[in-house]
């Protein structure tokens, strides 16, 4: 609560920066974080246009950012959204310098996206397909002549996580660790477990599939990375059941998005190991169980799965990724 974090400041000048979820909150922090710097591009991804025009607007007014700000629109519980927004990049971007995938999502009400997954596919899946399809622009940059400004400065993938991943319960029954359709197995309304449950283990897995984006071919030459930005007084918990008292305790404790924020500025501008996982702006161990074997099996497969869910939702995937 009371610890400093460094604050990352480099000279962005030419260089194209996107945020997803950053219409408030950490993205929106982020942004500001990252205007300040005045890259020559950002791009903001929402769900809303209205709500990104008004937060591309308060952060200009905030940072005096001069460049070129533009909001496009992307629905990731929507896989076609993701598609779209991804070829718009690939049409429209002659360079990404960084991307921060931040959207996401923690509801306590068991549903399903118009896809047929749990609307955990925001934080997981959806995140996934749109790295793999952002990683050619991200790899396309690095091959640029370097800039003079912070020559030594490499594309970046940062993908929001969480320290509830400490706490995922993981709990698949014994009948079900060898299923081979794992995502419809995490996609139950099982009764007894709560919306956290859900969001700890996407988060868990996120760190699993961050292993794998970094490992892919495509993902040579950039730094891809997970992070987690902290307790933070964000809205992503809106619709979790609080009582009042403990919604007054998390305020009290909870750092500002403007200092977790700090985090996802460290992780999408630093050098970072491939696939650190971040917080308080060092790289440190994720969740122990994440090295063991059952964590290597878990992670082979369900990424497996995933590839089959994107290779139907853009042909693109296959060449990307070997699995």
């Amino acid at each position: 609560m009371f610890s400093r974090l460094p604050e990352t400041v480099e000279d962005l000048s030419g260089r194209t920066y996107l945020v997803t979820g950053g219409n408030s909150g950490l993205g929106f922090a982020t942004l500001a974080h990252l205007a300040r710097m005045q890259p020559a591009r950002i791009i903001l991804a929402v769900r809303s246009l209205e709500k990104g025009e008004q937060a591309r607007q308060e952060v200009i007014a905030q940072t005096g950012y001069g460049g070129t700000f533009e909001v496009w629109e992307l629905d990731m519980a929507r896989f076609a959204s993701v598609r779209a927004f991804a070829e718009r990049a690939d049409a429209e971007l002659d360079r990404l310098d960084g991307a921060v995938l931040n959207a996401g999502i923690n509801t306590w009400t068991w549903r399903l996206t118009g896809d047929g997954l749990e609307e955990w596919q925001v934080n997981l899946v959806a995140t996934g397909l749109l790295a793999v399809l952002l990683l050619p622009i991200l790899k396309k940059t690095a091959s640029l002549p370097a800039l003079s400004t912070a020559p030594d400065l490499v594309p970046h993938l940062t993908i929001t996580g969480s320290a509830s991943q400490f706490t995922a319960p993981l709990a698949f029954p014994e009948r079900e660790k060898e299923h081979k359709d794992l995502l419809k197995v995490l996609s139950k309304d099982v009764p007894g477990t709560s919306g956290q449950d859900r969001y700890s283990n996407s988060k868990l897995l996120l760190v699993l599939l961050t292993r794998e984006l970094a490992a892919l071919d495509v993902a040579k030459d950039v730094i891809v990375n997970v992070v987690d930005p902290g307790l933070c007084t964000t809205n992503i918990g809106r619709e979790l059941p609080l009582h009042p008292l403990a919604i007054k305790l998390y305020n009290a404790i909870a750092w500002a998005p403007e200092k977790g924020a700090l985090n996802l500025t460290y992780s999408v501008l630093k050098p970072t190991p491939p696939a650190a996982y971040v917080t308080s702006c060092e790289v440190r161990n994720s969740v122990a169980w994440s090295y063991t074997k059952e964590a290597e099996r878990v992670q082979k497969q369900l990424v497996s799965e995933m590839v089959e869910i994107w290779k139907g939702v853009s042909p693109k995937v296959e060449a990307l990724v070997d699995c």
